[in-house]
């Protein structure tokens, strides 16, 4: 998978382009509406729109 464009923050559902992104996976992220930093916390936009 190449690199998103953005992520969605699962806590506010805000898009956020402040992130890492390797080998397929979230290693880093943080969400500038409600301040949430767990990577875990976060989706790709894809799967998102699956859920």
């Amino acid at each position: 998978m190449s690199q998103p464009e953005y992520l969605i923050c699962l806590n506010c559902e805000t898009p956020t382009y402040d992130f890492d992104f390797d080998d397929s996976k979230i290693t880093a992220a943080v969400c500038t509406a409600c301040g949430n930093d767990d990577p875990s916390e976060f989706m790709t936009e894809a799967e998102f729109e699956e859920v």
